[in-house]
């Protein structure tokens, strides 16, 4: 039936793509207004974070992301370590992070977000809510895509960025168009040795041992057009070195972890194919992904000594249609097979084959906008007992701008997670293991909220509620054993809003806030590593030459088990200041993070984080 009316829609007269109009309607962008929707879903409430507007300062890809409301990042020990992130309560697990599109996340679990360097970062897609129907499994939480810098434009940058615990940061890009054929070409090194000092939690003033890392990146693109066709390739490397000196009380003087990831894609598109009003669109990707964890020494326990390996390979075809009576149908597929090579888990397998149908309907003169998508998943996991599970992932968004200015949004759907290799198959060793019976997570969620824009002024805020099912998480099922388990429903709600305030062309001023109430049903507690409350706040003010920064972020207390009455961290407020200068393709910038010294920063139980940090950069840009 799907292909019979293709084809008569095929056949139908349609309105020229020239003649089709973009919806009035912006996500919400970190110092400045974008046109285009975060992976072509308008109604989604969303983020857009311009790394440009950030230039010449030192900062991760966590913490850019820390400024998008509904976004809580988890720290677990500073410098080039774990770094984990939630979208509105949902666990690391469920949120989907792509580079240009492509799921780096590993059937493991989710991504360690100190993997991806910011150098070659153009713009960050945070895309809020409940979206498997535009992802498929994990997106629980939310998307985040992140983009990289195109070839259009040429550039050269070249910056160095040194500062305490001997911490460096070297970057070169290059970006360049001749004829036909673009390229860019970008790599960072970066290292620590991440000796500072803290507080324990018992009050103890220590330093930090073990605790330096040192990477390598390398991003490759060369994109090339004829007769109509776009050929895009990509290759993303990254490799790091670095110490795990796990609690602040027992730190671990020897344990060592190596990552290893390499992306690559080719991206095959045409604008008008067969009709002006077709468009195609073929990604062929891969992504191989290594850890290597070694502690011959551990304070308890036996020598580790682990080793995992996996692939993930696959093909994703669609077409855009531009229909008749303003609509802009889209259908699509996806085949992709996760490997996982590790001997203590069995070698497991998973193939995931998946298709969707959207259509992107406008009515009352472009006042109206329905997004409504249905999406199947079918997958297989192989292992010692084989399972197969398939998920439908409806969607419906709608948009309402009675002003030019001022739009309302809402969304309703389902998603699921798929549990993943280290839930399902975690090698046994007595008082813990995997779980090879356990269901997806599902869940029903819905958003509505108002979005007002204005060159000098955008204000967004919005309420969210979810339903969980299934959820998994480990948990003592005897005294002396630790198993993950679908323990049952999580509800969800909170509040977001974003203001984007530009009273003068020398002052811009950007805050954030998110409340959220996340409780399992069966015992009332909140969710552990979710605060309650978050804030953010930036203001640069700028003149001639020289820009001056200063960001307040705020972290309310973080619960650090599931059950009612638990431990929490405490509540924290760090500030952080700088100052740039600019003059002709020269800049210099020096900031201190955590400018009071807080030596008590948490996001986890005695996992310690920086105290006041300086950073001078010096760069060049032409």
């Amino acid at each position: 039936m799907k292909q019979l009316v293709f084809a008569l829609l095929l056949l139908l007269p349609a309105s020229p793509r020239a003649e089709t109009e973009e919806p009035l309607l912006e996500p919400v962008v970190v110092e400045e207004t974008r046109l285009e929707a975060p992976l072509e879903y308008p109604s989604s409430f969303s983020t857009v974070i311009e790394s440009d507007k950030f230039g010449g300062e030192y900062n991760s890809t966590s913490e850019l992301l820390s400024f998008s409301p509904g976004v809580v990042i988890r720290d677990f020990g500073g410098f080039g370590q774990l770094k984990t992130i939630s979208i509105r309560g949902s666990s690391n697990d469920q949120v989907v992070i792509l580079l240009d599109g492509i799921r780096i996340n590993t059937p493991l679990g989710g991504v360690d977000l100190s993997t991806i360097p910011p150098d070659y970062i153009e713009r960050i897609e945070i895309i809020r809510g409940g979206a498997s129907a535009l992802a498929g499994s994990d997106a629980i939480g939310g998307v985040v895509n992140i983009v990289t810098r195109k070839t259009e434009k040429p550039f050269t940058n070249a910056y160095l960025t040194y500062g305490s615990f001997d911490t460096l940061n070297l970057n070169l890009s290059r970006a360049q168009k001749i004829g036909k054929i673009g390229y860019l070409l970008s790599f960072t090194h970066a290292r620590s040795d991440g000796d500072f000092k803290f507080k324990s939690v018992n009050n103890l003033t220590l330093r930090r041992i073990n605790n330096e890392f040192s990477s390598n990146s390398f991003l490759g693109k060369i994109d090339y057009e004829i007769s109509g066709w776009k050929l895009d390739f990509l290759n993303e490397f990254f490799f790091d070195d670095k110490g795990v000196p796990g609690l602040g009380e027992f730190q671990e003087d020897s344990s060592n972890q190596k990552d290893l990831r390499n992306v690559t894609s080719i991206k095959i598109s045409k604008n008008g194919l067969f009709s002006r009003n077709l468009d195609f669109n073929l990604v062929l990707f891969s992504t191989f992904d290594q850890v290597e964890f070694k502690d011959p020494q551990p304070t308890l326990g036996i020598p580790i000594d682990t080793l995992s390996r996996t692939l993930t390979f696959g093909a994703n075809p669609r077409l855009k249609l531009y229909a008749p009576f303003n609509q802009i149908l889209t259908l699509a597929a996806e085949l992709r097979g996760d490997i996982l090579r590790n001997l203590d888990f069995n070698n497991p397998e998973r193939f995931t084959a998946s298709a969707y149908i959207s259509d992107e309907i406008s009515l009352a003169e472009d006042k109206i906008l329905l997004l409504p998508i249905l999406r199947f998943d079918f997958f297989k996991t192989f292992a010692d007992k084989s399972s197969t599970e398939a998920e439908f992932s409806p969607k419906l968004g709608i948009i309402f701008s009675p002003l030019k200015n001022l739009s309302f949004k809402g969304n309703i759907g389902k998603s699921f997670r798929a549990p993943n290799f280290n839930e399902l198959f975690f090698p046994e060793q007595g008082f813990i293991g995997g779980n090879p019976e356990l269901s997806p997570e599902r869940s029903f969620d819905f958003d509505f909220g108002l979005v007002f824009s204005h060159p000098n002024l955008l204000f967004e805020i919005s309420y969210f509620r979810q339903k969980i099912d299934n959820l998994i998480l480990f948990v003592f099922i005897s005294a002396q054993r630790i198993e993950p388990r679908n323990v049952g429903k999580v509800t969800q709600q909170g509040i977001e809003a974003s203001l984007i305030f530009k009273p003068f062309h020398f002052l811009e001023l950007f805050a954030g806030y998110t409340f959220l109430d996340g409780e399992l049903k069966d015992t009332g507690a909140q969710l552990p590593g979710r605060p309650r409350n978050k804030f953010n706040f930036r203001g640069v003010l700028k003149h001639r030459y020289l820009s001056l920064f200063w960001e307040t972020h705020f972290v309310d207390k973080i619960p650090l088990t599931a059950f009612p009455g638990s431990s929490t961290t405490k509540e924290r407020t760090t500030h952080d200041v700088g100052v740039k200068a600019e003059w002709r393709k020269l800049f210099f910038t020096l900031e201190s993070k955590n400018v009071f010294n807080n030596l008590e920063v948490r996001d986890a139980f005695d996992f310690p984080l920086p105290g006041r940090t300086i950073f001078f950069t010096a760069g060049l840009k032409f």
